[in-house]
């Protein structure tokens, strides 16, 4: 790993934080930070410290090569260790970012107090993802909409275009489809977070790179005693509540909340429910 290189970035507060825990942002496969943006407005007055952990894509810590999800876990939690963080991290997800996280509290339960994984719970996705053809035969329906969501975040669109697109809310829900719900698109602001930072080719080589991570994490599942709660919405064709339920019953220590009528953007969705629950888990 670089020395001048860092995977946790601090999110400048308007208070003193030294001292108080942390809550460490996790992106999806995009690495769209941008959809933290209504919970982080949130909870900036709060006496915590806040930061963006970094996606599962190439990064100058690991030579500019693309990590594996355990050994970008593994990293942030010897970063985090080593700025003197002890069992006081709540490490919070989107989308893919579960599985970053939930290895971050197998490796060092020392160091991550518990987790909030939101629209996560990635039961059926990762078996496409390990089996693709299999799982297109055997679920065709829901296959497609993976494939889909994979394309969106994977074609490389000119950010002008991006802009342009989440400036109207028709073009934004065109290209949204159903996997959010109309909350996402409520303002210009919002709509340009979901879309501003998706579209990444990088990240169909990253999803390749990782293809066979079920298999690995079904196998330390058990061993994770790091309280976890899933954040799911009953509109989100990506993690079903089913889904999510499967994956927390993997875990020790898993609860599910499910949220009505949002998508697969419930940071952007349903804010203030996602707040409260990092909120919950800060103080507990």
């Amino acid at each position: 790993m670089s020395s001048n290189s860092t995977l946790v970035t601090q999110i400048e507060s308007p208070h003193s934080t030294e001292g108080k825990p942390l809550a460490l942002f996790l992106p999806g496969l995009s690495g769209n930070n941008r959809q933290w943006d209504s919970v982080l407005a949130l909870m900036s007055e709060k006496q915590v410290q806040l930061a963006y952990g970094a996606p599962i894509l190439a990064h100058s810590a690991f030579d500019g090569a693309r990590p594996g999800v355990v050994q970008l876990g593994r990293a942030m939690d010897a970063e985090l260790r080593a700025r003197g963080h002890d069992g006081d991290v709540v490490v919070v997800t989107h989308s893919v970012g579960a599985f970053v996280a939930l290895a971050m509290a197998h490796e060092a339960p020392d160091v991550v107090k518990s987790l909030v994984i939101v629209n996560g719970g990635l039961t059926s996705v990762a078996r496409f993802i390990d089996s693709p053809l299999r799982q297109l035969y055997r679920h065709p329906s829901s296959s497609w909409d993976y494939l889909r969501l994979f394309a969106l975040v994977g074609a490389p669109v000119p950010g002008a275009l991006k802009r342009a697109i989440a400036s109207r809310r028709w073009s934004s829900r065109a290209v949204a489809g159903r996997f959010v719900s109309d909350a996402a698109m409520e303002s210009a602001e919002q709509r340009e977070a979901l879309i501003a930072e998706a579209g990444k080719f990088e990240t169909l080589f990253s999803l390749r790179q990782n293809r066979h991570h079920w298999h690995e994490f079904q196998a330390y599942a058990p061993e994770i005693r790091t309280p976890v709660h899933f954040i799911v919405g009953d509109r989100d064709p990506m993690t079903s509540e089913r889904d999510t339920r499967v994956m927390a019953g993997l875990l020790p220590n898993a609860e599910v909340t499910v949220l009505r009528g949002v998508g697969h953007a419930a940071p952007l969705e349903a804010a203030q429910t996602v707040a409260t629950a990092i909120e919950a888990a800060l103080e507990a």
